[in-house]
């Protein structure tokens, strides 16, 4: 597979290995109509050996997951040729999947040559859910990265969760802190204002730079003025910086964080809040392959709004990753 430069918009899927099925598709059940965007493009020819499917619980929306995770069921029938793997697992508790799939992988044979042939639907996971499984597919298992997909949404001037569950360094991911250094939060801003105030009040960071994503997505400028207003309370107070980050193009994003390390990796311990777009956490995760000193921590939202049902899917995007 060839890297692309820029994320490129798909209408068609086709599978990975010339000669034979694929190895793995992996996606994610969510309550949003997305998660289904990816297995209603795939070509005439795609198919893969395996196809696992993550059901992350959410009890507000566990009908609107069921119901999704039946339709890519339906789907990924056509397209495993020797079975589909459901992975049930808790929100709070990513390492919990992540340790199915490790008997998942057990039951598959990946191919050895030229492969293996691995594409992930991103859409669907959360965040900390997308880094675990990344850090696991990449440096546990050394398995490559995989193509990686990705479905937009068409936004609503709306938020996206409401309350803090709880705030923690996440799994893999602790870094390496100094002692005698103070905290750089660095925080990708998005709809959920209350999730990244959170961290910057526990973490009393001594310098704070906040990346807000512009260009907007589709050209839309109300996606940028609608993130500044909503995350007014925080990129108003004097000690933060802002400065701006691509919405889908993790190597872009990766630079943007390599800059910011470089100035500040010789007096501050860095830190990163990733609650912007899941493009931008893949590139979170291709910087900390770099510095795993660096520390990312997530907040969990108490509730998902209802605003998540109303937005429809944009564009199916494959993402600017090496293999």
């Amino acid at each position: 597979m060839k890297a692309v430069v820029e994320p490129n918009e798909i209408k068609s899927l086709n599978k990975l290995n010339k000669r034979s099925p694929d190895d793995l598709f992996i996606c994610c059940a969510s309550f949003e109509e997305r998660c289904l965007s990816s297995t209603a493009i795939m070509g005439m020819d795609f198919l893969t050996k395996f196809a696992v499917i993550f059901v992350v619980e959410e009890p507000l929306y566990k009908k609107q997951v069921e119901h999704n995770m039946f339709r890519l069921q339906t789907e990924l029938r056509k397209r495993a040729t020797e079975g589909i793997f459901i992975i049930s697992c808790q929100r709070s508790n990513p390492l919990e999947g992540i340790s199915q799939m490790e008997d998942v992988l057990k039951q598959c044979n990946l191919s050895a040559s030229g492969g293996p042939f691995i594409t992930v639907d991103i859409s669907g996971f959360t965040k900390i859910y997308l880094l675990e499984l990344l850090h696991y597919l990449v440096i546990e298992k050394n398995l490559g990265i995989p193509r990686l997909l990705h479905t937009t949404q068409r936004y609503l001037p709306t938020r996206l969760t409401r309350g803090i569950e709880q705030i923690t360094t996440i799994p893999n991911f602790f870094g390496s802190p100094s002692m005698d250094k103070e905290t750089a939060l660095v925080l990708f801003l998005g709809f959920e204002p209350e999730r990244t105030l959170a961290v910057w009040k526990q973490y009393n960071p001594a310098r704070t730079i906040a990346l807000i994503t512009n260009p907007p997505r589709s050209g839309n400028p109300d996606y940028l003025k609608y993130a500044q207003q909503n995350n007014a309370e925080l990129i108003e107070r004097p000690s933060v910086e802002v400065r701006e980050v691509m919405a889908d193009n993790p190597y872009a994003v990766k630079t943007v964080l390599e800059a910011i390390h470089e100035e500040i990796k010789d007096s501050f311990n860095m830190v990163i809040g990733p609650f912007g777009t899941k493009p931008q956490v893949v590139g979170v995760f291709l910087f900390c392959m770099e510095h795993r000193k660096v520390q990312v921590i997530y907040s969990f939202p108490a509730t998902y709004t209802r605003s998540y049902l109303r937005r429809q899917p944009g564009s199916t995007l494959l993402l600017p990753v090496a293999p």
